[in-house]
């Protein structure tokens, strides 16, 4: 062996990837991770997918904020969370 190829050996391989060599998706994760989160996952979770739920699919947050605004009205909690007026409604008549 070289000591070139050596010193490959020792780098750890995923440094050497660059934003050119990602994924569209990963692309965007790494604009708003930064490439060494990206690079990090790719190290933990080989082959993995993630899937990036809307806000208003996180249940208990979404029924956390409810009850800890009480005080706004349901159209602002509404924007808030990124949902619609009859989608709050209906949350907050289960949650009775």
């Amino acid at each position: 062996m070289t000591e070139n190829s050596n010193q490959t050996e020792l780098t750890d391989i995923f440094n050497l990837i660059g934003e050119n060599d990602l994924t569209p998706d990963l692309v965007l994760m790494a604009d708003i991770c930064g490439l060494e989160a990206v690079r990090q996952m790719l190290r933990q979770f080989p082959g993995m997918g993630f899937y990036i739920p809307k806000l208003s699919r996180l249940d208990g947050f979404v029924n956390r904020y409810i009850k800890e605004n009480t005080d706004k009205p349901v159209k602002i909690l509404a924007k808030d969370l990124k949902v619609s007026e009859q989608y709050l409604k209906k949350i907050c008549r289960e949650r009775r």
